[in-house]
């Protein structure tokens, strides 16, 4: 019987567009949509602070040189920030119900400054027994590190965890440590997906 609920942040809980970064960066650059897309996607800088291994200083001196940015770095964060455009209501509902029958954690691939962020802006995240977070870590999923990380966290055998993600692949690494995995695809589906597992809604 489940005893654990390990939830996924992006697109879970809150959506995410990071286009709106790119489209936000453009306005300060002399480079084109497509090469500052391409730039986001493909950078080493962002996948370091992903991992907490550079700091979000380091991180606008890198996108600032690489796109010759015209910005300072308050602008930069503003910007950094504004790909988060909006809470899942109904995921809020539903862990608040949650709460009161399973241990919550959230594990997330996130960054210092989106997590500082979210936890100010959306207070469901105080709910949460405990974070694992790509940053704080070291590592991002699918790496198994961080799921084992999550497994230490949850204190709980992996069959009495459920685990909830929107990417296939971090949910079929989630399944090879044995832990039932649900990808969100929409909240209906999910609903039905917990009812089978037995859940209490």
């Amino acid at each position: 019987m489940a005893k654990t609920i390990l939830c996924d942040l992006g697109n879970v809980i809150v959506f995410v567009d990071h286009k709106k970064i790119t489209e936000g960066l453009e306005k300060f650059s002399n480079k084109n949509k497509d090469e500052i897309h391409n730039f986001f996607i493909n950078s080493r800088a962002r996948k370091k602070f992903d991992k907490g291994r550079i700091s979000p200083k380091q991180l606008f001196e890198d996108f600032k040189s690489n796109l010759n940015l015209n910005m300072n770095f308050n602008q930069f964060k503003r910007i950094w920030r504004s790909c988060f455009y909006g809470l899942n209501k109904d995921m809020e509902k539903l862990l608040y119900r949650l709460k009161k029958n399973y241990k919550l954690v959230l594990l997330s691939n996130t960054d210092e400054m989106h997590f500082n962020y979210i936890k100010s802006k959306y207070k469901v995240l105080n709910i949460f027994n405990e974070f694992v977070l790509s940053y704080k870590v070291g590592c991002a999923k699918p790496n198994p590190l961080i799921y084992l990380e999550a497994l230490k966290k949850c204190r709980a055998f992996p069959w009495d965890i459920i685990y909830i993600d929107d990417i296939s692949k971090f949910v079929a690494t989630a399944k090879l440590f044995g832990i039932k995995s649900l990808q969100y695809k929409n909240f209906g589906k999910l609903k039905q997906d917990l009812k089978n597992y037995k859940v209490k809604l």
